[in-house]
């Protein structure tokens, strides 16, 4: 349904939130988060993220569970780790930020529905190779007489020529290249940036705005913030009705100013879930399945 795809069609910008904090200035630390998603004042998902950074090398976790009526239609959960190389940033040119500061080298994530289980994992050489997407699919226990394997079947990537998939960014990593844009311009360098991601069957642009300096009420708290739009471009690889649901998603992020950039609320322009911050944990945040409380 169109309420479903809504929130997971563009869960890219949901799960890019991990490398958003693996700046070079505020990667000392591992960060575990947890963060609600509401649509319509309605509990729709929680997804909790850890983000791992080790010398030169970053590990980020994402889980998400549906709630609410959102689990009631779907039932859908998301796991997902990148994996990859921070190197020094590259240059401007003109008004692009050139290179990748955050290279992927491994992205796999899972989804669960009803019926079934499908995987996607990505290897990301280093250029001029392009990335390689491995998919497959199985029923989940108990559910093998209802399953139909041509309904969710491995994914092919044809459609998203080779050239296409050079020097791209799993859905994790890529708004580490994102941040970029926003830290070059505060230090007097252009408000738009278009960066590249690759999730294994679509090929889309993420075009970056700095929107400046914002106060904005999360929860009881008044927060100084950094305003940033993030416009999501198909590329290749969509259906033709998904195409208008992406080209309408994009997101305004709210940006912590105290150094760390960290994204306290996330805020649909036209149509989608609110997703805000709403835990700091000690190591990775919990969520599970089903809600207990």
């Amino acid at each position: 349904m169109w309420f479903r795809y809504k929130i997971f069609g563009f869960g890219v910008l949901i799960m890019a939130l991990g490398a958003l904090f693996h700046s070079p200035a505020a990667a000392s630390a591992d960060l575990h988060l947890r963060y609600a998603a509401k649509w319509g004042g309605l509990h729709v998902a929680d997804f909790t993220l850890s983000l791992v950074h080790t010398g030169g090398t970053y590990e980020n976790r994402f889980h998400l569970e549906t709630r609410g009526l959102a689990r009631y239609f779907s039932n859908v959960g998301v796991k997902a780790k990148s994996q990859g190389r921070i190197v020094a940033p590259p240059p401007l040119n003109n008004d692009e930020v050139q290179g990748l500061t955050y290279l992927s080298d491994h992205y796999r994530t899972e989804y669960t529905n009803h019926k079934h289980f499908r995987w996607v994992d990505i290897a990301f050489p280093a250029p001029p190779e392009p990335a390689q997407a491995m998919t497959g699919t199985e029923p989940v226990p108990g559910m093998e007489d209802k399953w139909n394997p041509d309904d969710k079947g491995p994914e092919e990537i044809d459609r998203v020529e080779a050239a296409q998939r050079i020097g791209v960014n799993d859905p994790i990593t890529l708004i580490a290249q994102m941040i970029s844009v926003v830290r070059t311009h505060l230090e007097g360098g252009p408000k738009h940036g278009v960066v590249k991601g690759f999730d294994g069957r679509r090929r889309f642009d993420m075009h970056i705005t700095y929107l400046g300096p914002m106060e904005r009420t999360v929860g009881d708290t008044r927060h100084m913030t950094y305003r940033v739009r993030i416009d999501p471009k198909p590329v290749a690889g969509f259906k033709e009705r998904h195409k208008k649901i992406w080209n309408e998603a994009a997101y305004d992020f709210y940006l912590s100013r105290d150094g760390k950039f960290v994204p306290l609320q996330i805020v649909p322009v036209k149509r989608g879930p609110v997703l805000t911050l709403v835990r700091e944990c000690p190591s990775d945040c919990e969520i599970k399945a089903v809600e207990e409380n």
